[in-house]
């Protein structure tokens, strides 16, 4: 007995679409092509890697790294439309980002502390 290729929901060979989903049936004569994958931008992927490296391990270096390579990957799928990506570069710039103003802050704090040590007598 055929089954719906989208819910797995048993259909008749006669059946046009699924019951369940709609998705096209046995009997419905059309062959259903996928479109075809977009290949996901390197820049991209190692944006968001280096986002989340440089908001856990290595603040200042890996943040600034996301910066510059969710650029770099915005660039080239602006330019390449069979590219995929674009929101993992944007969300990797925006950890980068925040973890380079983290960083500037964690900076500030020591620097505050240090000055308040230094300056209190014990």
């Amino acid at each position: 007995m055929p089954f719906c290729a989208n819910c797995g929901r048993d259909l008749s060979p006669a059946a046009v679409i699924c019951p369940n989903c709609g998705h096209p049936g046995p009997g419905a004569g059309v062959a259903v092509v996928a479109p075809p994958a977009k290949r996901t931008e390197g820049f991209a992927i190692a944006s968001l890697a280096c986002g989340i490296v440089g908001f856990f391990a290595l603040p200042l270096v890996g943040s600034i790294l996301a910066i510059v390579f969710g650029s770099v990957a915005r660039k080239h799928i602006e330019q390449d439309p069979d590219l995929g990506g674009a929101d993992m570069a944007r969300a990797g710039v925006i950890i980068g980002w925040v973890g380079v103003a983290v960083s500037v802050l964690a900076v500030l704090f020591l620097v505050v502390v240090a000055i308040a040590v230094s300056h209190s007598s014990f």
